[in-house]
């Protein structure tokens, strides 16, 4: 396994795991594409504005076609430097239950991130545990939608949260 990561280190342990198809732009039952590419990334960039505190490492499938680099021309000019890396492909040949879960694992676990506080955002369920807590699910159809803002932001505020938790000190 390879760990994609560009050269900045995040400055925060808080961590999103981002899909791209079905998250940042909808897919058809056919997995055709029924709007423009990441059509919902304004809406994304919006709650990471929010929450600055929060980096980005891509799980999607285009982490195998484009380098980090490319990838990061996507997203606003203020979001792109907090694009850290890719997740690593765990053997293709080898059939693994819960496939990105494994993959994001590796990635924390290669990068010094295994305590970080982390989401992530996809419309896979398969290739997570049922019920894992970390997981927000979109609709592929859907995509990244107002339901999934408002579920990604309740990760993000419990960052925060516990950020300031005496508890955490």
């Amino acid at each position: 396994m390879t760990s994609h990561r560009t050269t900045r280190a995040g400055d925060s342990s808080d961590l999103l795991f981002l899909d791209i198809d079905g998250v940042l732009h909808p897919v058809g039952a056919d997995y055709s594409f029924g709007s423009r590419f990441f059509s919902h990334l304004p809406l994304l960039e919006e709650l990471l504005r929010e929450f600055r505190s929060v980096d980005v490492v891509i799980s999607s499938d285009w982490r195998l076609a484009e380098s980090i680099e490319q990838l990061q021309r996507y997203f606003s000019e203020d979001i792109r430097r907090r694009i850290v890396g890719a997740t690593p492909l765990i053997n293709p040949d080898t059939v693994v239950q819960h496939r990105r879960q494994l993959e994001i694992q590796a990635w924390l676990d290669g990068n010094g991130h295994s305590d970080a506080k982390w989401v992530a955002l996809d419309d896979w369920p398969e290739s997570f545990e049922a019920g894992f807590a970390r997981l927000v699910l979109t609709d592929p159809a859907r995509a990244f939608d107002q339901d999934s803002f408002q579920e990604l932001r309740s990760h993000f505020l419990r960052f925060a949260v516990s950020r300031y938790s005496p508890l955490d000190r």
